[in-house]
């Protein structure tokens, strides 16, 4: 029998983050992700009379793919894939984006200069360009023992704890959040201070975007950006952080 948590969470993602309709199509690409989940997922999506294509994707065979051969192979086939990821992003009204990984390093050793080519002819015309601009879409990062040992605690307390942030009220956040962004509207300067970190900056006449679990899951935030050439000061990140594999750490 599925995990009870699985039917809420894909409920969560059909009905509020990519809001289904009968005759929705959607493309659900899914990174290492447990065929359970995908069986309770996609039985949620036909429920809501959506049309659903499932992607399964392989962290080990796509750093295969991005490693071997030469630049010149890795270009032709990066424009191949665009294009035919292309033309099927273009059939969709929204998209489920599940990343999993059972290691989250495993890209770590792909030349930069390599993924900057995937991020060019492959991720910034499907994704950036059409998936976001032009689709209803939520992105998710699926609980593992890998991000469970990176938290340090067990792959069950680390679970337990991602369901119930998924589990939020995301509709009442929706409504909690609009005193802050009202407040941030109006606010001019802004000052961080912390070890190592004291940084200022103007934010005025910038706009706040609540995220309330409509792009990404979990969620729950209100953000906004610095006006151009405002910052000073300096600021320390005392998290470390992995992005496409590479593991980052003491930012300053």
């Amino acid at each position: 029998m599925p995990d009870p948590r699985y039917k809420q969470l894909a409920n969560l993602l059909v009905n509020h983050s990519c809001s289904l309709k009968k005759g929705d199509k959607i493309l659900v690409e899914a990174t290492e992700i447990p065929d359970a989940f995908l069986s309770v997922l996609t039985d949620e999506i036909l429920a809501a009379g959506a049309l659903p294509v499932v992607d399964r994707k392989d962290e080990r065979l796509n750093r295969v793919l991005l490693k071997s051969g030469s630049e010149e192979q890795l270009a032709d086939r990066l424009r191949l894939q665009a294009d035919i990821e292309l033309h099927r992003m273009k059939q969709m009204d929204a998209y489920l984006g599940l990343r999993g990984s059972h290691n989250i390093t495993e890209l770590s050793d792909i030349p930069p200069e390599r993924m900057k080519m995937h991020a060019d002819i492959l991720f910034k015309p499907v994704h950036v360009e059409q998936r976001v601009k032009r689709t209803r879409w939520c992105v998710l990062r699926w609980p593992t023992p890998s991000m469970a040992q990176q938290a340090g605690v067990s792959t069950d307390a680390f679970e337990d704890f991602y369901f119930k942030v998924c589990s939020a009220d995301y509709a009442a956040m929706s409504e909690a959040v609009k005193p802050l962004k009202a407040l941030m509207n109006k606010t001019d300067r802004v000052r961080i201070t912390a070890k190592d970190t004291d940084l200022q900056f103007s934010i005025k006449g910038i706009d706040s975007i609540p995220c309330t679990g409509e792009m990404n899951i979990p969620d729950g935030e209100c953000f906004t950006a610095p006006v151009r050439d405002s910052v000073n000061g300096q600021i320390q990140f005392n998290s470390s952080t992995i992005y496409r594999g590479t593991p980052f750490d003491d930012i300053k």
